[in-house]
This record gives C-alpha cells, sequence and structure tokens, in this order.
C-alpha cells in the first residue's frame, strides 16, 4: 500500500513527505513511545500516521511550516491513541511493560487539589501569546533540545534559550503579581 502511495506522489510532495519523516521521525516516535508506553507499539502508531500523512499530503503541502508540524503530531497522537483503543495485538516487552496503574490511586482530596492546580496553572498559560505556548509546548511537553526548537523556529539556539527563559520570567512575574488570583 505505502508504495502505491508513493508511486501517485509528484515529485514535489514525495520530497515532502521524506523531510516531515527525516525532520520529525524522532519526535512523533516519543510522542507515539508516550501514548502506548511502547516502544514496539508506537512505532507501529508512526507507521499508521506515515500513511495517513502520505493519504493527506496535498492538503498537508497547503499547510504553513509551523502548522505542518502541528498538523502531523495531531495524526500521530490519534494513531497512537487508536492503536490503545483496539487494544493492540502486540505484547510489549518484558522491560517496556507499564507500571501497575494501581499502585497509587489518588484520593479524593489530592484528585480535587489536583483539578484545581490544573485549572490555576491553564488560566496563567493563557496569558502568554500562541508564539510563547510553542515554544513552552515544544521545550517542556515534547522535552525537545533548544538546539531543536531553533532549527523549528529558524532562529539560533541562544535566541531560543533566550526566549524560553522570557517567558518562565513573564510566568513567575504574571504569578507574583497576581498569586491571588490564579491560587497557584
Amino acid at each position: 500500500m505505502l508504495f502505491l502511495v508513493l508511486s501517485v506522489l509528484e515529485d514535489d510532495q514525495r520530497r515532502l513527505v521524506e523531510k516531515i519523516y527525516r525532520d520529525n521521525h524522532q519526535l512523533f516516535l516519543k510522542i507515539a513511545n508516550r501514548i502506548t508506553g511502547s516502544e514496539r507499539s508506537a512505532e507501529e502508531a508512526l507507521s499508521e500516521a506515515l500513511l495517513k500523512i502520505l493519504l493527506n499530503i496535498q492538503r498537508i503541502s497547503e499547510l504553513q511550516r509551523n502548522e505542518l508540524t502541528a498538523f502531523c503530531v495531531t495524526i500521530v497522537k490519534n494513531c497512537a491513541y487508536d492503536l490503545l483503543r483496539k487494544g493492540s495485538h502486540l505484547v510489549p516487552a518484558p522491560d517496556e511493560s507499564m507500571q501497575d496503574a494501581k499502585s497509587h490511586e489518588p484520593t479524593p482530596e489530592e484528585t480535587v487539589i489536583q483539578a484545581e492546580e490544573k485549572a490555576s496553572i491553564r488560566k496563567l498559560l493563557e496569558t502568554l501569546s500562541l508564539e510563547e505556548k510553542e515554544l513552552l509546548e515544544m521545550r517542556y511537553t515534547y522535552e525537545m533540545q533548544y538546539s531543536e526548537i531553533a532549527r523549528r523556529l529558524s532562529i539560533t539556539e541562544e535566541a531560543a534559550k533566550k526566549r524560553g527563559q522570557r517567558v518562565i520570567q513573564k510566568l513567575r512575574k504574571i504569578y507574583e503579581d497576581k498569586s491571588d488570583e490564579y491560587n497557584v
């Protein structure tokens, strides 16, 4: 199937798929691995995602650079979740087995406190611009190095570090100025 789809793509579309894969393979694999909890399942989800990217390449090729990665990440996440929902036929290797989920179930009080903390943090993050949120997401959600963030944003590594520091300083200042309002 993959060969068939690749054979009908135009050269520029084929190059775009190759570039997406080459530039984002590790990121996609890390995201899928976090969701599935298994490297083998993550690779299966990534294969499904690549096929969906190929099938949607016309739409993807019309996206802006920053939208393109986000769109492809969404495809990878959805494929990983679909794999979990289907009850993947892969059996994780012993070293990949997930920890017992019932090892620590939060008490009702802990659940309420966690929900309040999350709401407060969301409210605090709403004060950031889209670019600032994207930078934080790349750095802390996807655990990307500043060198990779710099490459994706087409800036120097030093500029990426500075932007990250400024965003953290901005959040700190807002938190200190309005800590009562955010309940953080």
